[in-house]
């Protein structure tokens, strides 16, 4: 049963938390608006799939623990009869718009608006792509200018069926608990959507997970929508052209030094321009889901 997008969400459990708006990276600016894009412009791209639905997720995140407030953004899971996908609503937009805006031969002005909003909407850059068949995720992401690719086995979570009923989007819901990478989690999935996907990597449980947070309640993830997929709503990677091929392990040490010390990432990382100035930039925290 298919319930509209953003229906009035309910929760049982009291999930609340205050918000801090959700931050993407503009369009350059000095773009010239009457400059036209053609079909060659389009982002070369690898298709896996065609998604047969989609889910959306509201995604809560504190990167402070002692701080109450969260950053909160809608992602997107895609899912397909082969594959899966997971990445922020805001960067799919964003790459149907630039793709639609070049098959139309339209100029920058007649869709910079509409970009820039999508790009607002994108708060972080990892892409997830399940292969169902292989058993392995394909995960894609950035840090500043550079790109990296990783590959890693589905995770196989164990999980506990716990006591409790709650109801979400309308959806009878039950309760399960589990441990992954570093952290406890408390679950809530519904029957009613048989499938066993869910936010990020959780999965595995008889039916979609409608709710998913760590017990520090640090990194939440609420179901806001299921529908059935528009028509060529396609799962697929951009083409992987100058991008660095690593490990999770490496890749979580790479975002720890670049949030602990930005002001070493500059547009001339490699050869540096005298010319340029210097800028300051402060740390931030670093609290990501993975502690392990």
């Amino acid at each position: 049963m298919i319930r509209s997008l953003l229906r009035t969400l309910s929760l049982a459990i009291g999930m609340g938390c205050l918000s801090l708006p959700a931050t993407g990276q503009a369009p350059k600016a000095g773009i010239d608006p009457s400059r036209v894009y053609a079909p060659s412009d389009s982002t070369p791209t690898n298709i896996f799939d065609h998604a047969l639905y989609r889910a959306y997720y509201l995604k809560q995140y504190r990167d402070d623990p002692a701080d109450p407030q969260a950053y909160h953004w809608m992602q997107i899971l895609q899912i397909g009869r082969s594959h899966q996908a997971y990445l922020d609503y805001g960067e799919l937009r964003r790459d149907s718009i630039w793709n639609a805006a070049a098959k139309g031969r339209k100029s920058y002005g007649e869709f910079s608006a509409e970009s820039r909003a999508a790009a607002d909407d994108t708060f972080s850059h990892l892409k997830l792509i399940f292969d169902r068949s292989k058993g392995m995720i394909n995960a894609h992401d950035a840090i500043f200018l550079s790109k990296y690719h990783y590959t890693e086995p589905i995770p196989q979570l164990q999980w506990t069926m716990a006591r409790g009923d709650s109801t979400i989007l309308g959806y009878p819901c039950h309760k399960a608990t589990t441990r992954f990478r570093g952290r406890d989690y408390v679950a809530w999935y519904t029957e009613e959507i048989p499938f066993p996907y869910g936010p990020f990597k959780f999965g595995g449980l008889p039916g979609l997970i409608t709710c998913i947070y760590d017990t520090q309640r640090e990194h939440i993830y609420t179901l806001v929508g299921f529908e059935k997929a528009p028509l060529e709503d396609y799962i697929y990677e951009n083409v992987r052209r100058g991008w660095f091929e690593t490990t999770r392990e490496v890749l979580a040490k790479q975002q720890k030094y670049f949030h602990e010390q930005p002001n070493l990432f500059t547009p001339d990382i490699l050869t540096p321009d005298p010319r340029n100035k210097a800028i300051k930039r402060k740390s931030k925290p670093y609290n990501p889901i993975e502690l392990e």
